[in-house]
């Protein structure tokens, strides 16, 4: 692409992101996000400590089963949560009578959904049973509760057992954990609660009692494991631009980046001992996701030096964890992508020129911009479809600038791989939750602002 045509997208995807990356690190918003310090509390998911739910089913209104199995969590745009079966019946899980709810997300197993809620003063998380269990249409469980602290992003623990979140109270982040059955102390002041303290924070789980975390920035930055405890094993040398570091679905790889803050980097997959390490030249910001059936890596990042930006965005590559073997999936100004629970096809958002807005020279002109949600075949590299597609601002604003650490808790992709869940706005305006199929086939709308599937 000619340099000018560059310019005119980087200028495109800056408008996109202009809510979610003032600053080099995420931050919450109304519907959660990971992983920095949150803004004030207007903004920023809360909670009061009890809740009324209701296991009234809402009559469905979508023509035929949006998969095969499981079910979606949908969070509403005025902070309402309910749960959306495969044949389109809702079940309210809680109105906003006591708060606002953030992004929902659920145990491994299915059975319990856990979300941040607000009542614009106080903040806690709360644990609703899924609908169908016995337990389910009664008031949520508080695990957290306490005044003065913002709990944001929420990740379960690997046995289900537990929820970990990061919350920031007198201006300090913290990850904590609290058990999901309510049994700890909900001030969090029982023993273990607090795991580390630090800014910003990403982290993934190496086992039920390790994490592989990225805290901090600059030549102060970890990049190692973590125990329970809060004692760090021994950090990785020159970790780069502060962004999730990943571990591979039998969790015998990782994958980080190494270099120089801005400079030239290094996508690195390697055992946990650092043997068998391959690497890719990466420049600024890169996003690290491991396909959830291999010990492939995909990763965005400017492939050349002038085309970095203030978030990871470029070409989207994929380095095979044995072999090393390096390859271009889908090329241009990709913003993030997806990788389906089978491992065969990646959905990724790339910013691109309007097809027939190109000058005579082949330069793209001002306004020749869209947005692209493109399904890729990864053995093949064929691409399926590409609708255009215009995100929803909530959805771009908290979860899009972070993607990769949502992909390792939030799951937008249905388990059946049949589609994934994509926050559109409307010729009206409003934004609703499009069910999008790899085959281009007609997509279905639900009611939500975004949604997130259960195992």
């Amino acid at each position: 692409m000619a340099p000018r045509g560059r310019r005119v997208l980087a200028i495109a995807v800056l408008a996109l992101f202009t809510t979610a990356c003032g600053s080099p690190s995420p931050s919450p918003s109304a519907v959660a996000s990971p992983i920095s310090s949150p803004p004030p509390a207007s903004s920023g998911p809360s909670a009061a400590p009890s809740g009324r739910p209701s296991a009234s089913p809402t009559p469905s209104t979508v023509a035929g089963p949006i998969a095969s199995s499981g079910s979606i969590a949908v969070l509403a745009g005025d902070g309402s949560l309910s749960v959306v079966d495969v044949d389109g019946t809702a079940t309210t899980l809680d109105d906003t009578a006591d708060g606002r709810y953030g992004f929902p997300t659920w145990s491994p197993d299915g059975s319990q959904i856990a979300a941040v809620r607000s009542d614009g003063t106080t903040g806690a998380v709360v644990v609703f049973d899924a609908p169908g269990r016995a337990a389910a249409g009664g008031l949520p469980t508080v695990i957290f509760a306490k005044p003065d602290a913002t709990p944001f992003y929420l990740y379960w623990t690997p046995d289900g057992t537990s929820v970990s979140f990061l919350v920031t109270e007198k201006e300090v982040l913290s990850l904590r954990l609290a058990p999901a059955d309510g049994s700890a102390p909900i001030d969090g002041g029982g023993d273990g609660s607090i795991v580390r303290s630090g800014n910003p924070f990403y982290y993934d789980w190496l086992a039920g009692d390790r994490l592989f975390a990225h805290i901090g920035t600059g030549a102060e930055a970890y990049l190692g494991e973590i125990g329970l405890d809060g004692k760090l094993g021994t950090g990785l040398d020159a970790p780069g631009d502060f962004r999730s570091a990943v571990v591979s679905p039998d969790h015998a790889l990782i994958s980080f980046v190494r270099g120089a803050i801005g400079g030239p980097g290094e996508v690195v997959v390697s055992g946990r001992d650092g043997s068998n390490e391959h690497s890719m030249t990466v420049y600024g910001q890169t996003a690290l996701v491991f396909d959830p059936k291999s010990s492939t890596v995909g990763s965005i990042a400017a492939s050349n030096q002038g085309d970095q930006a203030g978030f990871p965005l470029g070409p989207l590559r994929l380095i095979d964890g044995p072999s090393g073997d390096v390859r271009t999936l889908v090329d241009g100004m990709v913003v993030s992508f997806w990788w389906s629970p089978d491992g065969k096809t990646i959905a990724a958002l790339r910013v691109q020129p309007s097809i027939g807005s190109a000058t005579p020279s082949g330069a793209p002109t001002d306004a020749g911009t869209e947005v692209r949600l493109i399904f890729v075949d990864v053995a093949s590299g064929k691409t399926l479809s590409q609708p255009i597609v215009q995100p929803g601002e909530r959805f771009v604003s908290a979860l899009l600038a972070y993607f990769d650490q949502y992909a390792l808790s939030h799951r937008l992709w249905a388990p059946d791989s049949s589609s994934i869940l994509m926050p559109e706005v409307g010729d009206d305006g409003r934004t609703r939750l499009v069910v999008r199929h790899p085959d281009g086939s007609d997509p279905i709308s639900l009611d939500g602002e975004i949604g997130f599937w259960s195992p």
